[in-house]
């Protein structure tokens, strides 16, 4: 594949015709490159992993670490998100599904419904999580087995995915103007799949993300989603 787009970039010309390099490649060492963001599916490492270094090297269920940053000084961050972006997705299940869902971080999904359960009933929605205590006295009482059979085949591992005989939308794909994160969070906090199910993905699309901006000037609904531009005096 190197060798293919090397010889694909060498017959693009662009040196003014006199056979010079227009490129100028770095020549530093392949660990002085930083992985800071996959750009896979959205907010997966933002909403279920933490930055915070009180555990400097994130560990999975079994406590043995994961994608460890130790012995390159240039690429040693030790957070949960960093380890994720170090990693290589075919690995993510592996080493990830146990720190996804159950912590410690207080943002894994497990907490998420034992936090917001109760308030998600309230509104009239369905978890896809049930508890075995009411109120549940930790996340040991809330079974989110259904939420992770909804939402890890849309996440895991950390890519996009694109069937080319179905229609494209997010997950499916992902376009400019596909409500991303509404759908993810219907797929891991909503009862979107099984029988009778009251939800689907786009039930919080439009509920969470405002129409109107603070002025309550109503958003542009199509690309690029600009404004008119402000007069000159």
């Amino acid at each position: 594949m190197g060798v293919g787009v090397a010889a694909v970039l060498g017959g693009c010309g662009g040196g003014g015709g006199d056979g010079s390099d227009p490129f100028n490649f770095s020549s530093q060492a392949a660990d002085r490159y930083v992985r800071i963001d996959r750009t896979g599916e959205p907010a997966i490492a933002a909403a279920l992993l933490s930055r915070a270094v009180d555990n400097p090297t994130p560990v999975d269920g079994t406590g043995k670490p994961i994608n460890p940053g130790a012995g390159n000084r240039f690429n040693n961050f030790n957070d949960q998100r960093d380890a994720l972006n170090r990693g290589d997705p075919i690995n993510d299940g592996r080493d990830f599904a146990f720190m996804l869902t159950q912590g410690p971080q207080i943002n894994a999904l497990a907490n998420y419904h034992y936090e917001l359960g109760p308030q998600l009933r309230s509104l009239g929605l369905t978890p896809c999580s049930t508890e075995t205590a009411s109120p549940p006295s930790g996340i040991g009482q809330v079974d989110i087995s259904t939420c992770v059979a909804q939402v890890a085949p849309v996440v895991l591992p950390d890519v996009i995915t694109l069937d080319p005989n179905v229609p494209t939308s997010w997950p499916n794909g992902r376009g400019y103007d596909d409500p991303v994160v509404d759908r993810l969070l219907a797929a891991a906090l909503l009862k979107i799949s099984g029988p009778g199910a009251p939800h689907n993905i786009n039930t919080l699309v439009g509920v969470i993300n405002p129409t109107k901006d603070e002025t309550g000037t109503a958003l542009p609904a199509a690309f690029p989603h600009l404004r008119t531009a402000h007069p000159f005096p």
